[in-house]
């Protein structure tokens, strides 16, 4: 997959390219199923920790302090675009797009008060990132996401149009729902929009909190939604009928099901589960990178 499509057709949109050659029943589907809401799967799934927590002890001592297990996630979902790049598709204007970015899209609360309000960054990876990556792009950013002054300019924009009078700010909202049907919006307005990209990932268990099975906005082009929740133990009978304690994360996931059918998505997931049992090999590049249909 290259950084960026070049082949530009007319059709394309400023964030995606539309894809003509996929099944027939694909095409015809957001024309049935309108709305992203109608359209959200989700499932939830447990991943045992024992090797991601081996691992991260070995790289903090190595000098990555910060790396947690959320950065193993992150990068887990880079591989397995690298391998099933269907799931970077996203529906807009009733018609299928591939992605040309990976975008992921990071929820993050300011602090533990109730009218704190949360801030969200959007990082830009390739498929061939390794998790030492995603590790430095993230720490590039995460002054951006927890920053007093990005905050306080995100809620003084807040403040005024909330003066506004209701009438324009619906007008407003129309508008701007109407220019990202037709794929008119800016780049400008695309990097720095939180409602498109590739998935958003949260980290509920940072908070204590079990995974939330999210909804996908109607607004924007968010095909896919990650919650990762906190940590716990359990105890289970090993072959020979004893006792042991064993480590896990549960996470949810929320997909747009235009875009892939469930037997995709399940292999799909399959690597994702492979790369958290295996996070050394997120260390290296992929092999090889499959490229979505044209």
């Amino acid at each position: 997959m290259p950084e960026r499509y070049d082949r530009r057709r007319m059709g394309d949109r400023n964030d995606g390219r539309r894809l003509r050659t996929v099944s027939p029943v694909f095409q015809l589907t957001p024309f049935l199923m309108r709305s992203t809401s109608d359209a959200v799967n989700s499932f939830t799934d447990r991943a045992d920790t024992d090797a991601m927590e081996a691992w991260l002890l070995a790289r903090r001592a190595e000098g990555q302090e910060d790396l947690s297990l959320s950065h193993v996630f992150i990068a887990a979902y880079i591989r397995m675009l690298a391998h099933r790049p269907a799931l970077n598709r996203f529906v807009a204007g009733r018609f299928l797009y591939a992605r040309d970015h990976i975008e992921v899209v990071l929820s993050s609360g300011r602090n533990g008060e109730a009218d704190a309000g949360a801030l969200a960054v959007k990082v830009r990876f390739l498929p061939t990132d390794t998790v030492f990556d995603v590790y430095r792009k993230i720490n590039a950013q995460v002054g951006t996401i927890k920053a007093d002054e990005a905050a306080g300019r995100i809620e003084r924009l807040a403040a005024t149009l909330v003066k506004t009078p209701r009438f324009v700010l619906r007008a407003g909202s129309a508008v701007i729902r109407w220019l990202d049907y037709h794929g008119w919006i800016s780049d400008a307005w695309m990097e720095r929009s939180p409602f498109h990209g590739s998935v958003v990932i949260s980290d509920e268990g940072a908070s204590g909190l079990p995974p939330v099975s999210r909804s996908l906005n109607s607004m924007g082009a968010l095909s896919m939604s990650l919650s990762i929740g906190r940590r716990h133990r359990v105890t289970e009978l090993s072959r020979l009928g004893e006792p042991v304690e064993r480590h896990y994360v549960d996470y949810a996931v929320s997909y747009d099901s235009r875009i892939a059918d469930s037997a995709y998505v399940g292999a799909a997931f399959k690597y994702f589960r492979h790369y958290l049992q295996n996070p050394a090999e997120l260390e290296k590049t992929p092999e090889r990178v499959n490229d979505d249909a044209l």
